[in-house]
């Protein structure tokens, strides 16, 4: 559990690093915002950095939801094209001595598209900043880039970190 809490902050690390570099064109490749994805199924939630002041980007609640297509994937240990999984990252407000999700900092989508992103593992990622369905996207070098430094480790469960338990 530790060792995937600190890959997947590995991997956060690498987008929020992508995000200061220059911005490029949005590309063909771009996906859609993944309309409706918290009436999926929830995967897991884990919290990190609660007690940083203040927080980063990084910090804050990790909600995986995932549609019928990758919990299908989840199940069989092979993810279909159009499996798509949401990371929705909020801030711990931990005002009143409560923990509890706060304002979205953004979500990151993987979608499945053998044919499309075969240069990275048939995954196509994308991220949204905020509450925004437009804002933040990533071009091919910063897509290229989430699956190079982070998700091509993860070969051996078809780039995918998190495990569902039922």
């Amino acid at each position: 559990m530790k060792r995937d809490n600190f890959i997947l902050s590995l991997c956060m690390v690498g987008i929020v690093a992508m995000a200061f570099m220059s911005v490029e064109d949005i590309n063909d490749r771009s996906m859609p915002y993944p309309e409706g994805f918290r009436k999926w199924v929830h995967i897991k939630t884990t919290l990190t950095g609660f007690g940083r002041v203040p927080q980063t980007k990084l910090d804050g609640f990790h909600h995986i939801y995932a549609n019928e297509k990758a919990i299908t994937g989840y199940e069989t240990g092979h993810f279909p094209d159009g499996a798509i999984i949401v990371f929705d990252k909020q801030v711990a407000d931990t005002a009143r001595n409560v923990i509890k999700s706060g304002s979205r900092k953004f979500i990151n989508v993987m979608y499945k598209d053998s044919k499309a992103f075969a240069d990275t593992g048939g995954w196509g990622f994308e991220e949204f900043t905020g509450d925004s369905k437009t804002e933040g996207r990533l071009s091919v070098e910063r897509q290229q880039s989430c699956f190079k430094s982070c998700h091509q480790a993860q070969a051996s469960t078809e780039f995918v970190f998190t495990k569902f338990t039922n």
